[in-house]
């Protein structure tokens, strides 16, 4: 199995888990996002390979050239440097980025035409909704290591988000995280257990030490 095999197939694993666990499994908070950048629809997820975007404030010819260069599984992960009085992405870019199978997009930015893309059900993460138009004049930067949702997410990285917020896992970390979220799951699953048989949170964790 090649490099480019492994990866799919990790990628594959990584997506069963919610991005809570997989961001438990990185060091710190460091590698989640801002909590202020939401899914459109709460019940999507998304799971892929990053394809950064850094667009010029109020610009977004870079989302339309990364949609024609970006391959199939992709995640566009989208800086717009903290203007936010725009609608970067809307229904067209939308439509156009499912024709190249490009999964989903990750915004530190505005979208427009919300209602279309949810009815087209495409996973689209943003920090905010701006009805105003942008412009498509400013060459920005693609494929370079890129400041999104205060992360600094490198091209290649893996994307898992859902409702819960999203994660970015460094590509040379990939295997490790998913075999540490499988030993984290099974650890719940066994709290839950416990729960159930009339175990207490504060005893099954250690906290009744901290009772005054």
């Amino acid at each position: 199995m090649n490099e480019q095999q492994t990866t799919t197939t990790l990628i594959r694993q990584l997506v069963r888990f919610d991005a809570a666990i997989v961001s438990d499994c990185l060091a710190g908070n460091e590698h989640a996002m801002s909590a202020a950048i939401k899914p459109l629809d709460p019940a999507w997820k998304l799971c892929g390979p990053a394809f950064t975007v850094n667009c010029r404030p109020g610009d977004n010819l870079m989302l339309h050239l990364a949609v024609a260069h970006a391959k199939p599984g992709d995640v566009l992960v989208a800086c717009t440097n903290q203007h936010y009085e725009a609608g970067y992405w809307g229904e067209i870019l939308t439509i156009a980025a499912m024709e190249r199978g490009i999964a989903g997009l990750v915004i530190d930015g505005s979208v427009r035409d919300v209602a279309p893309i949810v009815q087209l059900g495409y996973p689209v993460f943003t920090r905010a909704v701006s009805i105003k138009k942008a412009e498509k004049n400013n060459v920005g930067k693609l494929q370079s290591p890129t400041v999104v949702g205060g992360v600094m997410v490198h091209p290649g990285d893996v994307i898992l988000a859902d409702g819960s917020g999203i994660a970015v896992v460094p590509a040379a970390r990939l295997e490790e995280v998913v075999r540490a979220a499988e030993e984290k799951v099974a650890f719940e699953q066994k709290i839950i257990e416990q729960l159930r048989q009339g175990y207490f949170t504060v005893d099954l964790f250690d906290l009744r030490k901290y009772e005054v």
